[in-house]
């Protein structure tokens, strides 16, 4: 089949998947001016291996996004792609209408923390404050670190607080890449529009326990301010209780196989008993089959 023909077929079956879901409705009748994120015909090669799409994908402004998928289905390409890391082989991606530039208007969090070992952890923040153009004050560096629940450690060392403590500084210092460059005036300035938190299994290498609680305070930091976040996990549980939306992709290449919107209220419940609810259960389940129908024996074979 030619390069032509396979792309065709391929985005006529990726369609058809979303549109059974209801939510490429919404993908597809969002307003462009309102989209912070648009992928039109997206397809990215490594030399002869075609690792996503074609997707076409619009995540309107504010949406929290999930990616779901087994390893090497294009998750993490597809991240990269958003922040500009890397250019599509065919298509266009654009985030608040413009081609994306590498470390602006976008932070990233990755699985490993990644911090500078020889800053303290607010040089840490301080210095993702400086790189977006803003003021680096002691003041601003509390106020992102009290954001992500860490108190009082803005003098110590990254190696003398814990593996999710370090998490929490990586999310710190991506909301400090995330705010507004201050050269609109204030009284007119949209402090959420246009910026994004794209996320790359940042919890994977946690224990349960801290993975629980850094879920629920990425729930409860990003339905405060807003943000338009994508985040990339394994894990079903996980996208459910994180995202308003969860897009599972098909083995390489990466294809739309679900895009599913998630009606569970990201405010006014406590994260038990939303893990507990019979919403969430059924959305676990439902997700959860359409990763196993594409990831089982026959349709690897």
């Amino acid at each position: 089949m030619s390069s032509g023909d396979s792309r065709s077929s391929g985005a006529a079956r990726s369609s058809d998947d979303s549109r059974s879901s209801g939510a490429a409705r919404i993908s597809d009748g969002a307003p462009h001016g309102g989209a912070a994120i648009r992928l039109a015909d997206v397809e990215h090669r490594y030399g002869d291996v075609t690792a996503v799409g074609p997707i076409d994908l619009t995540v309107p402004e504010g949406e929290f996004l999930v990616l779901v998928g087994a390893s090497g289905c294009g998750k993490s390409t597809l991240l990269r792609l958003i922040a500009g890391f890397e250019e599509p082989t065919f298509g266009t991606v654009r985030t608040a209408g413009e081609p994306p530039v590498p470390g602006r208007g976008a932070g990233l969090v990755f699985q490993q923390p990644r911090l500078f070992p020889w800053r303290s952890v607010g040089g840490n923040v301080a210095l993702a404050l400086k790189y977006a153009g803003l003021p680096a004050t002691p003041q601003r560096v509390d106020e992102l670190l009290q954001r992500v629940g860490l108190h009082d450690v803005a003098r110590r060392r990254t190696w003398q607080i814990s593996g999710g403590q370090q998490q929490r500084v990586a999310i710190a210092r991506a909301l400090a890449v995330n705010n507004p460059r201050p050269t609109t005036p204030p009284a007119t300035r949209d402090r959420t529009k246009g910026l994004l938190l794209l996320l790359d299994e940042p919890f994977a290498a946690l224990d349960a326990l801290t993975r629980e609680r850094l879920q629920e305070d990425l729930r409860r930091v990003s339905a405060a301010s807003n943000r338009t976040c994508v985040f990339v996990t394994h894990s079903v549980d996980e996208a459910v209780f994180l995202g308003s939306r969860v897009v599972v992709l098909t083995p390489r290449p990466g294809r739309i196989a679900l895009d599913l919107p998630i009606g569970l209220p990201r405010t006014g419940i406590a994260p038990d008993e939303l893990r507990g609810s019979p919403e969430f259960a059924a959305l676990r389940a439902e997700i959860g089959a359409a990763v196993r129908d594409r990831y089982s024996p026959e349709v690897s074979a």
